[in-house]
């Protein structure tokens, strides 16, 4: 009797795991197939936001070239204008008797 009651449970058992394995099979086929959807609904939009990211990206990376560029250009000017400050403000102390003179005269 008792080779019986364990050829039950052992038949019990691979009816279990054979139902488990067809279980677990039918939900891979279900989950492959979604996956597939998935690849082919959002795969284009998926690849095209990623080429403009690359896109965005190198133009990040050539705008921070030509902020480089527009600093240094920025730093130019801005001696070039202290020079002209000086400039002008040697003029002035340059032409400041002429206009005395010119005011004293009255003209």
């Amino acid at each position: 009797m008792s080779g019986w009651v364990l050829l039950v449970i052992g038949l019990a058992s691979l009816g279990l795991v054979g139902a488990a394995f067809v279980y677990l099979a039918y939900t891979g086929y279900r989950l492959g197939k979604a996956g597939v959807r998935l690849a082919r609904t959002y795969g284009p939009p998926v690849a095209e936001l990623t080429a403009k990211a690359e896109a965005a990206a190198e133009r990040a990376a050539g705008a921070g070239l030509h902020a480089q560029d527009i600093t240094a250009t920025l730093e130019r000017l801005q001696a070039t204008l202290q020079r002209l400050q000086i400039l002008a403000e040697a003029w002035r102390e340059a032409t400041d008797p002429w206009r005395r003179l010119r005011s004293y005269l009255g003209r």
